[in-house]
């Protein structure tokens, strides 16, 4: 790694935000809405949730789960693809409904996000935030967080800028404040976000354990796994030394 960071970009849900807390809400009650409109019950919402990789019994996921890191549609077409919804109109707009409900499924900080952010803007870092999720909804997030004044950039999967893992998240974000990757610290809970940064060639790629992708799993991609971002500090000053 290089202590020559000038700049950090952040994964949104499980990074930023505690993702069980968050989303597992959201996966239990959308697939309970669309079982229900399809006649199924219970066990087919719990057949949905298995079929993305989520075992509502043992609340693990498995180690390729689209819902660790998998845009909307890619999940919406999964849980679509099932027989049981096939006459089902929207399914698409039962998803994104419950996705992007902040009331229901209000979005639970990882921490003091604007203590800890503050504290990266006094050491005269960029910040941005790259997530899999939409452009609208991280920003959504970020105001309804009160961190959205922090970051110099915010975009989605929708951006035009490619999908998680390819770079084109992270060369943006790099244009748009002005350093290069070997400057840029890339923090995220899964592989597709450290993959990401390897792509990009960044100078760092950092897990935090606040996802559900096993600690194994992002140690072969990361430079380091730390508990959660709010360890941030400590790592920059290991960094600096």
């Amino acid at each position: 790694m290089t202590p020559s960071i000038k700049a950090v970009l952040f994964d949104k849900d499980g990074t930023l935000i505690d993702f069980r807390a968050t989303w597992v809400a959201a996966y239990r009650g959308v697939t309970e809405e669309l079982a229900e409109k399809a006649g199924g019950g219970r066990e087919l919402a719990d057949r949905l949730l298995r079929r993305a990789g989520y075992d509502p019994d043992t609340d693990s996921f498995a180690e390729d789960s689209p819902l660790l890191w998998a845009t909307c549609d890619l999940v919406t077409a999964l849980w679509a693809a099932d027989p049981a919804l096939e006459h089902l109109g929207d399914v698409h707009g039962v998803v994104q409904e419950h996705f992007g409900d902040h009331r229901r499924y209000p979005p639970v900080p990882i921490g003091d996000l604007p203590g800890l952010l503050e504290r990266l803007r006094s050491r005269r870092l960029s910040l941005g935030i790259a997530t899999m999720d939409s452009t609208e909804k991280a920003r959504a997030t970020a105001a309804s967080l009160g961190i959205e004044e922090h970051f110099d950039f915010i975009v989605g999967a929708d951006a035009g800028h490619g999908c998680k893992p390819e770079p084109g998240m992270v060369h943006a974000f790099c244009e748009a404040v002005g350093c290069e990757p070997a400057e840029t610290l890339v923090v995220g809970d899964s592989r597709a976000d450290l993959a990401m940064a390897r792509n990009a060639g960044c100078g760092a790629a950092v897990a935090v354990r606040t996802g559900g992708t096993p600690d194994r799993l992002l140690a072969e991609l990361a430079d380091v796994v730390i508990e959660d971002v709010q360890e941030l500090d400590a790592l920059l000053d290991r960094l600096a030394a």
